[in-house]
Parts: C-alpha cells; sequence; structure tokens
C-alpha cells in the first residue's frame, strides 16, 4: 500500500467504515431475529431469573437463622429490632416468591422459544440441553 493509493482513493476508505458498521449492524439484526439468537435472549434472561432465585433464597436462609438467633435471646432483645428481623425475613420470603415467578416465566419462554423456532426433531435435544429439569425420566409414575 503506498502513499499515492490512499490519496487518490480517500473518498472510498471514509465510506468503508460507514458500509462496515452498517453491514454489522444489520448482520447482528439479522441474528437476534434468528431462532438461535431468539433462543439465547431467552436463556440468558432465564439464567439472570434463576441467579435472582438463588440469591433470594440464600438471604432467606440467613435471615431466617437471625430470627431464630434473635428468638432465643427474646428476653435480652428489644421487641423492636425482633420485629424488624421477621418483617425483613417477610420480606425475603416474598422476594424469593416473586423471583420464583420470574424463573418459571422465564423457563416457559425458553420452552415457548425451543418449540416456536426449531423443527420437532430437535425439541427433546434442546430441552435436555437447556432445560434439563423438563426431561421426563421415562418412568412410570408410581407412589
Amino acid at each position: 500500500m503506498n502513499p499515492e493509493l490512499l490519496t487518490a482513493n480517500w473518498a472510498l476508505w471514509v465510506a468503508a467504515l460507514p458500509a462496515t458498521i452498517a453491514v454489522l449492524s444489520v448482520a447482528w439484526l439479522l441474528y437476534r431475529k434468528s431462532a438461535r439468537g431468539q433462543l439465547g435472549k431467552a436463556l440468558k434472561d432465564h439464567r439472570e431469573a434463576l441467579r435472582g432465585l438463588e440469591k433470594a433464597g440464600g438471604s432467606v436462609q440467613t435471615l431466617g437463622e437471625k430470627v431464630e438467633r434473635l428468638e432465643s435471646k427474646a428476653d435480652k432483645v428489644k421487641p423492636r429490632v425482633l420485629q424488624e428481623a421477621r418483617n425483613a425475613l417477610d420480606d425475603a420470603r416474598a422476594l424469593q416468591r416473586i423471583m420464583n415467578d420470574r424463573a418459571q416465566v422465564t423457563r416457559n419462554l425458553v420452552r415457548r422459544a425451543i418449540f416456536e423456532e426449531f423443527p420437532p426433531s430437535k425439541h427433546e435435544k434442546l430441552r435436555a440441553r437447556y432445560l434439563p429439569e423438563d426431561v421426563e425420566s421415562g418412568r412410570p409414575f408410581s407412589f
């Protein structure tokens, strides 16, 4: 590449940058609308919901232990402190229920993306890979 080529075709070099950006953005939009792109977004949301559910479960466990500890020392603890701990535990349980609902919704969105965007021959394989809790064991139901 020599300086004469650059000076002679400077307009092409300047136009190449926006064209490259446009091509990449169109390719990204096409990928997001594809079956794999939709499944990927649903899986990302599902993983985030599961992380939130796990975090909420940890806070419920921690606050439950705190309330038990405070109740065991109820004669030495101010009633206000004990009541605040109980309220915090109730709030954490409510958050855990909300996060459980969110995880269920995102699980259904992943399931919908699999069934609507992929052929039936791939359904079982994708469900086994991304939603292992949905795969049936094949054993008959028993008590």
